[in-house]
């Protein structure tokens, strides 16, 4: 054969129980496709030969990017033929064979691909009822499926007599629904069943019905449960399992009842791998709510830690010049007030005053010196006219208002020990040696340094909380808009985020669902002109 009609044929790239194809070359508008020839054993049945005519009828009236172009339908010596799109790729039974294991995402894309072009096929009223894997061609690009031979599709008229008779098996076996066994009439629903059977394959590596016999794959598909896809497959995701389970229901109006139902869950299945493959290996890159939180964190941090410490260096300065006045005044009070009495060297009233002192007074120690450095006045009588010896480290030392202030180590204690020289009309006649412990004020140091921390924490924690929530809230919205905007590039014009908030991002979906509505329109519109 050489030439069918104007079509100049080239070669025969395949055949089936109904029909040859070629590839061809039309010289009106110089395109290269693919000839459907009826077998010409198969044009003296007028029943095949009728469903061949309803295939060229029912398929010619589809424009869909998932579904095979007919171009045109003519007859050659009462021998029907169809002129449609020539596909180069392979079918999903030749991937089956050769692939491995096959990519989940990939698979959930040729889902949601057939799932988008059978729910467009049933509104035009076809019902395909042989979707099988040699039925689907994936094409070169390694991602758009189309899904071709119509063969025994039937269209769907209110006046016209149901086509299949009791008990007539149409379809390949393994793929049917259970109705389609019982010779009952097949629906969307149908279609449905065998994507399922399909998906099932994809996911597992073999079919859900085997069998050695016809009758007993019959019995199987129309009675028996498959093999659980849990249980061949457990790492996948449990909404993906709940699917295929729901396509595969025994009873129609058990599964998913429209194509555009089975794509909305599979592209929800879909959001939900890709953001949890996202979130394990793109863990370097922050989410917004993290990044603003971590921001937020460390200026709020940064700020109060620098306030605090500004507080705290201030307040311990002011406590320590308040207990530096105390014992320089104590100190210069108590030369003051013994000044007589060391000159006239009355021992004995120094050393009552001494004693005084040191039981009303929170002093340290109190040293009375008398010019020649003997101990005249002090808390521990054994050390009474003794010469004095310095106890402890001495590790800093200052003047401060005429008194020597000297920061001392004893007993493993910080001293603050302060020399006020004894004056008598100008002449040094004994020294002051008044000891006062630091411990009160590092105690207050140590309550106001726990407090700050306390302040610190709190409002870190109050403060992240909040930029957490607000930048959950934003992550979220912004995931919401990119998988919208994922769906118009993936020509899914028919999405819609249809959520409504009081807020910038509720204005910013409204817009996009305008879009979107438009360019449906738009998509709509084009297609109508095509047609006519």
């Amino acid at each position: 054969m050489e030439q069918i009609g104007r079509y100049k044929i080239i070669e025969k790239i395949g055949f089936g129980g109904m029909a040859t194809v070629y590839k061809a070359h039309d010289p009106q508008i110089a395109r290269t496709l693919a000839i459907k020839v009826l077998r010409e054993e198969r044009c003296v049945d007028d029943q095949y030969r009728s469903r061949f005519l309803r295939e060229a009828k029912a398929v010619g009236t589809l424009s869909h990017p998932n579904i095979v172009t007919v171009y045109d339908v003519g007859e050659l010596k009462n021998t029907p033929y169809i002129a449609m799109e020539l596909l180069n790729g392979q079918t999903m039974a030749q991937l089956m064979k050769s692939e491995g294991k096959i990519e989940l995402q990939k698979i959930l894309d040729w889902g949601i691909q057939l799932s988008d072009a059978l729910e467009y096929a049933h509104k035009q009223g076809i019902i395909h009822r042989d979707i099988k894997p040699s039925n689907i061609i994936l094409l070169d690009d390694n991602k758009t499926i189309k899904i071709t031979d119509f063969g025994i599709a039937h269209l769907e008229e209110a006046d016209v007599t149901q086509h299949t008779q009791l008990g007539e098996v149409l379809g390949t076996p393994q793929y049917m629904s259970p109705e389609q066994v019982l010779g009952k009439s097949a629906d969307a629903r149908s279609d449905l069943f065998s994507v399922g059977v399909i998906l099932y394959q994809l996911l597992t590596g073999q079919k859900p019905f085997q069998a050695d016999t016809l009758a007993t794959l019959l019995f199987q598909i129309a009675t028996e449960n498959p093999e659980p896809i849990a249980q061949l497959a457990p790492q996948l995701p449990n909404s993906l399992k709940q699917a295929i389970d729901k396509l595969l229901k025994k009873k129609p109006e058990k599964r998913f009842q429209t194509g555009a139902e089975l794509k909305h869950a599979l592209i929800r299945i879909r959001e939900d791998l890709t953001d949890s493959e996202q979130n394990q290996n793109n863990t370097a890159l922050a989410s917004i709510k993290v990044k603003w939180t971590l921001l937020m964190a460390t200026v709020v941090a940064v700020t109060l830690t620098l306030c605090s410490v500004f507080l705290y260096k201030q307040q311990h300065q002011m406590l320590q010049d308040q207990l530096y006045n105390y014992g320089t005044s104590m100190s210069k009070f108590i030369a003051s007030e013994n000044a007589e009495t060391v000159l006239s060297e009355d021992w004995a009233q120094i050393e009552l005053f001494s004693h005084d002192t040191m039981q009303n007074q929170k002093f340290e120690h109190l040293y009375i010196l008398d010019h020649t450095h003997i101990v005249r006045g002090s808390g521990n009588a054994d050390l009474i006219s003794t010469s004095f010896e310095a106890k402890g480290k001495i590790i800093q030392s200052h003047e401060f208002s005429e008194v020597t202030v000297q920061h001392q180590i004893i007993h493993k204690q910080e001293v603050l020990n302060f020399l006020a020289p004894i004056y008598f009309q100008n002449t040094k006649i004994g020294e002051i040696h008044l000891g006062l412990s630091k411990q009160a004020l590092q105690a207050l140091d140590e309550k106001t340094f726990f407090a700050l921390s306390i302040i610190i924490l709190a409002t870190l924690i109050a403060v992240s909380s909040v930029v957490f929530i607000i930048g959950k809230q934003t992550s979220n919205a912004l995931s919401t808009l990119k998988k919208a905007m994922n769906e118009i590039t993936q020509k899914h014009f028919s999405y819609r985020i249809g959520l409504e908030e009081n807020n910038e991002f509720g204005q910013t979906f409204k817009r996009f669902d305008e879009m979107a509505q438009k360019l449906q329109k738009s998509v709509d519109s084009g297609k109508e002109h095509d047609k006519s």
